[in-house]
């Protein structure tokens, strides 16, 4: 058998595979629609819109009004979603000049989320920074637990985990991480309104 025989064997394998798949997934969902679903319409449409209420909660936790005014600036209305697959939502604020990179994330995390060992991780990568190291930097008053680690908040609360992030200039993109800077400073004034509402 030559290599164009072969190939007009073998091409046509990836597309019935396909096809059988296709009917199987077809199948299965019919067979999920019609046996036993004992969700009603009305749970159903609750479920969903429980679902999408986490996936926007992000947004509902700081004001356009708020992040304009940390930004000096406009921005644009926020886009919210999903923050993983684990679940947690996420909050962007961008700047209507397409041109601009700045922008303020909202970030809630999944209940999965594991704070000790993200905040371990911090720590790690910031010991083995080269130049400059480094460093996880406590924040009192906010929250049960509050650090910044590489210029990000992140806030331990009763109600969740709280990741706040604000476009740096390159002055504090590049300043050392012992001290705070003027973008931190603006993500402790959102943290601190966002864990009021959480």
């Amino acid at each position: 058998m030559n290599a164009r025989a072969i190939y007009r064997c073998t091409g046509r394998i990836p597309i019935l595979l396909l096809a059988l798949m296709m009917v199987a997934g077809c199948n299965q969902s019919n067979k999920a629609s019609s046996s036993g679903n004992s969700a009603t319409p009305a749970s159903a449409a609750k479920a969903n819109t429980s679902a999408a209420n986490s996936d926007e909660l992000a947004c509902k936790l700081v004001t356009k009004a708020e992040v304009e005014e940390v930004m000096g600036e406009k921005m644009k209305d926020p886009d919210s979603g999903p923050a993983s697959m684990q679940g947690g939502s996420i909050c962007m604020y961008t700047s209507p000049d397409s041109m601009s990179a700045k922008n303020v994330t909202i970030r809630v995390e999944s209940p999965n989320f594991d704070w000790n060992k993200n905040k371990e991780a911090r720590r790690v990568e910031g010991e083995n920074m080269r130049p400059k190291r480094g460093y996880i930097r406590p924040v009192s008053g906010l929250g049960k637990e509050a650090y910044f680690a590489r210029h990000v908040l992140f806030v331990l609360t009763d109600h969740g985990i709280l990741r706040v992030s604000i476009f740096k200039t390159v002055a504090d993109a590049v300043s050392g991480e012992e001290t705070e800077t003027k973008t931190e400073a603006g993500e402790k004034t959102l943290a601190q309104k966002a864990v009021a509402r959480m």
